[in-house]
């Protein structure tokens, strides 16, 4: 038991200090979708071992996050978003290598991408409600896609590898 506790205790104060990368627009300009939210989210689905943490943990320190920091309230699309790049974690869960990784990286940034993006979310006002309208969207949204591949490959390498390098410390931290 103390092995697991050890364990989730590791992990969870891994993925709250990366979810205060959500606050990084506000210290500096252009780095919208830089955070490491996108790789916490892989780093849960693949890391942890009871999979309702593997999305609650996440979802709760992002929800902290964006409370403290960013005050503009719940998106269901953008937490749906993460939900399914925790899903991305779970498919290299017990194939955790670089190249999985890298995969799972830009794989969960398309999948938020075009989740996030699909004009028919948006007010009327915004995009119109045609495929010219969705177009505008994603084209839009190309430098957030951007921004977010780039966070997500920087701070997976920053969760994945970090977090190899304590367990190879702290064989404790090795997965059960």
């Amino acid at each position: 038991m103390k092995m697991e506790s050890t364990r989730f205790i590791v992990l969870t104060l891994m993925v709250v200090l990366a979810a205060f990368s959500r606050a990084l627009p506000l210290v500096f300009d252009h780095t919208w979708n830089f955070t490491a939210v996108g790789a916490l989210a892989i780093f849960a689905g693949a890391q942890f071992n009871d999979k309702r943490l593997a999305f609650i943990m996440p979802l709760a320190a992002m929800a902290l996050a964006d409370l403290l920091f960013l005050k503009n309230g719940f998106s269901l699309l953008v937490y749906t978003g993460f939900i399914a790049m925790v899903a991305c974690g779970f498919l290299i869960r017990n194939k955790v290598n670089t190249m999985n990784v890298i995969l799972a990286s830009f794989i969960s940034a398309s999948v938020f991408y075009f989740i996030t993006n699909f004009s028919f979310f948006y007010p009327v006002t915004l995009y119109p409600r045609s495929f010219e309208g969705i177009m505008a969207s994603y084209t839009a949204a190309l430098p957030f896609f951007r921004n977010m591949l780039f966070g997500n490959l920087v701070y997976s390498a920053v969760l994945f590898g970090g977090f190899y390098l304590l367990a190879k410390r702290f064989p404790l931290l090795a997965k059960a």
